[in-house]
């Protein structure tokens, strides 16, 4: 199944190029005042949390009811505001020659998150050489996860959908820097969330990346250093993972490209349907490209 949200924030289920309204099937109480974003993300939690309940009322409103035609609504990020949002550094092989790095993640801040046919904006950071969008395959929690172990990993994980990093490179001690990764706008992800017995394996998904039409990325989650269970049984013992907090794998460098004022990226994983963003800057002059240390391309 994959969830979305849409609109003033109702939620949907994709079915083929329809969305089905799914909303009448959560009992979602009072806002309270809260606003919509953040009432939304409330939303999709208790949704996550309460899955196995509700999937079969859902399922039935989608058998039941055609939807809307997808290019009629607006699509919003189905993870609004997570309460986190992780992101695992240098977690791909990309270079034979290169050692493994150790496993680590950095956060992205909640405001970062922006939804499919949004606007990336790029501010002025006078040290950064280039801005990049790294396409990456995400998962998310479905449950509360503490000292997990790698066998019971996959167990918690809900779904998946595509992420992306919006860097700044060139930034001195750039992983102690809020504006290397941080800034709003910095994290488009969706636009759906793919339940987890829809890929088979997450270790095996083609990831791609379109800059103005033209691939420019194009790897698979095979080559991570670094397994989803990995990550799982390793984040769990410093920090309580909730549902609908959302981690992303890293990416493969090769083919990472620049990206500047009126560019146009769309990103996919196999199964998570096509993710779009436009690029918005004031100073679209920086255009060099970066690669880590022995990687051509």
């Amino acid at each position: 199944m994959k969830l979305l949200f849409f609109d003033d924030y109702r939620l949907g289920v994709l079915k083929g190029d329809q969305v089905v309204d799914v909303s009448k099937a959560v009992p979602v109480g009072d806002r309270n005042g809260l606003g919509a974003v953040i009432f939304a993300e409330a939303v999709i939690e208790n949704v996550i949390e309460r899955f196995d309940q509700l999937r079969p009322k859902f399922e039935q409103l989608v058998a039941s009811e055609a939807g809307v035609p997808v290019g009629s609504v607006k699509i919003r990020a189905p993870l609004p505001r997570p309460n986190n949002a992780l992101c695992a550094f240098s977690n791909f092989q990309d270079a034979p020659q290169k050692a493994a790095a150790p496993l680590d993640f950095f956060h992205k801040s909640a405001s970062s998150v922006i939804g499919t046919d949004e606007t990336v904006e790029l501010f002025e950071i006078p040290e950064a050489s280039v801005f990049q969008p790294e396409p990456e395959f995400a998962y998310v929690m479905g449950r509360s996860a503490k000292n997990v172990s790698e066998n019971d990993a996959l167990s918690y994980v809900f779904g998946y959908l595509n992420f992306v990093d919006i860097s700044a490179r060139g930034i001195p001690n750039r992983r102690t820097t809020f504006f290397h990764k941080a800034l709003e706008t910095w994290a488009p992800i969706g636009p759906v969330i793919t339940t987890a017995d829809e890929i088979s394996d997450p270790h095996n998904v083609r990831v791609r990346l379109w800059m103005n039409g033209d691939l420019k990325q194009d790897y698979n989650t095979s080559a991570m250093t670094y397994s989803i269970r990995d990550q799982i049984a390793w984040l769990s013992k410093y920090l309580t993972l909730r549902p609908g907090d959302v981690m992303s794998c890293g990416v493969h460098h090769v083919g990472l490209t620049p990206i500047n004022d009126g560019d146009a990226v769309e990103v996919e994983g196999d199964g998570l349907e096509r993710l779009r963003f436009k690029v918005k800057s004031n100073n679209p002059v920086k255009t060099a490209h970066w690669r880590p240390p022995g990687v051509q391309g």
